[in-house]
């Protein structure tokens, strides 16, 4: 890793002592040593780094700098990589188990992947999806998002949502949901092969936990035939061990992340999930468990939010109505919006939700099941400007950099840079033409950082000029590779 923008002389000064540690030592029969001169942030470089190392060889073992192995962990996972090189459904290694004291076979399937040392394959990490828009509309639609929180509470959903409201930026999270949604599996050891060294509070994230330690490690894992199916053992074991873990500073396991944050787990969780150091609480406001706001958004007196997501920089005025919706960074809510309330079916005996749907809209239902799917997901782009008394339909996309204008009904997905008016609602124009739209969505400047968004304020009727900044160039050629 290279140094931020604006690193103190102490902190280049250390990063400078590391580098030198490291070509140093031999560390192993053949060392590559990759520096980088900036520091590009955990998620991008882990992507590019096993990607660049797993194009090349094909397979991969990953370990952090805070994992200590024992002697065996080096041989179970090439004899795993080799035994289901072939087994398309295996898709992960892990090298940590929790502590336990189950009696579980030598291996056994777990499907929640850990990166406290684990490995994988090409075949693998070819269905890595970076695109957190992309994985949680996926995870809605197969109705997943309760497999991908067994243990309990929405700790690994609200990291995958935040990594859309731009409060996070990671990789782990959106590794572990590609696996869930290609129904992949993960191999673990009975007994733990690493030990995480980090909980000692001597790392930047701090606090001091003794609940992860493994007593003794595994000295030999022996890899063998399985049955592919998850073990209800190990996944009653680490159920259990997150329980007892929450109980120790949470009354009730099911708090949203904002709440355990405000109960004194941001410790803990930061440690487990280092992203989620990145996260800021202060002047948020919440209207609902099911919805998640990034950094610096502002929603409105009597707005109501229901399942839906909201970018960083984002504001809702007031009276709006948004369901079911995900709303990207820096848009420009006007008052009165309705988003996202149900569609009822036209081609039955009644259009009534009595008679198709379980959800009691009237007091009551005749329906046992749910005959239809009554909501489709909204989903909103970055830098979006939306008028007054504007009406979303289910299911609709608008672009990024789109503009709606007042009292629109939106029946239909708008471009990106379109602007839109009127009910039915027409294109009557683009804010810029084809190149520009090109190079400003190959930027994507809302992803860019807080000190990097100066740039956009002081070019800001010049956009020629900031298209040929070293910034904006540089993010364009980052996104092409």
């Amino acid at each position: 890793m290279g140094q931020k923008k604006g690193a103190s002389y102490d902190l280049v000064e250390k990063i400078r002592q590391v580098r030198e540690i490291i070509r140093k030592k031999n560390w192993c029969n053949k060392v590559h040593i990759i520096e980088r001169s900036t520091n590009v942030g955990l998620a991008e470089n882990i992507i590019k780094g096993v990607t660049e190392i797993i194009n090349k060889f094909g397979k991969i073992i990953v370990l952090e700098d805070d994992i200590v192995t024992s002697q065996g962990f080096l041989k179970y996972m090439n004899e795993a990589l080799n035994f289901y090189d072939k087994n398309e459904k295996v898709m992960h290694i892990s090298g940590y188990m929790y502590p336990h004291e189950e009696k579980l076979p030598e291996t056994f399937f777990f499907n929640v992947p850990l990166c406290w040392g684990w490995a994988t394959w090409k075949r693998s990490w070819e269905s890595f999806n970076n695109d957190a828009n992309f994985l949680w509309q996926e995870i809605q639609e197969k109705k997943e998002l309760s497999i991908l929180d067994k243990f309990g509470g929405d700790y690994l959903s609200s990291q995958l949502a935040h990594n859309i409201t731009g409060r996070l930026n990671t990789w782990f999270i959106k590794w572990h949901t590609s696996v869930l949604l290609q129904n992949g599996f993960t191999l673990y050891p009975s007994i733990s092969l690493v030990e995480n060294i980090g909980f000692d509070n001597s790392g930047i994230h701090n606090g001091e936990f003794s609940q992860f330690k493994i007593e003794k490690l595994a000295d030999n894992i022996e890899v063998y035939k399985i049955e592919l199916k998850e073990n209800e053992i190990a996944l009653n074991a680490v159920q259990i061990f997150y329980k007892e873990l929450n109980k120790k500073s949470v009354k009730d396991e099911r708090l949203s992340l904002k709440k355990m944050i405000k109960k004194g787990l941001r410790r803990l969780f930061v440690k487990i999930y280092p992203e989620l150091n990145n996260i800021k609480t202060k002047n948020k406001k919440i209207e609902n468990n099911s919805s998640y706001l990034g950094n610096d958004c502002k929603v409105y007196p009597d707005a109501i939010l229901n399942k839906t997501i909201i970018g960083s920089y984002t504001y809702i005025a007031k009276n709006s109505i948004i369901n079911n919706s995900i709303i990207g960074k820096f848009c420009s809510i006007g008052p009165n919006l309705i988003a996202g309330w149900g569609i009822h079916p036209t081609n039955g005996i009644s259009t009534h939700p009595m008679f198709y749907s379980t959800l009691k809209q009237n007091g009551m239902t005749l329906s046992k099941t749910n005959k239809v799917k009554e909501t489709l997901p909204i989903v909103i782009g970055n830098d979006v400007f939306i008028g007054m008394n504007v009406i979303i339909l289910d299911g609709v996309k608008i672009g990024n950099g789109a503009v709606i204008g007042a009292g629109a009904v939106v029946s239909k997905n708008i471009p990106d840079y379109a602007i839109a008016v009127g009910n039915p609602i027409k294109i009557i124009r683009y804010r810029f033409d084809d190149i520009t739209i090109d190079k400003l969505l190959g930027i994507k400047w809302w992803d860019l950082d807080h000190d990097n968004l100066e740039l956009v304020e002081k070019y800001f009727f010049d956009v020629e000029k900031y298209l040929e900044t070293n910034v904006a160039s540089n993010q364009l050629l980052s996104n092409k590779n």
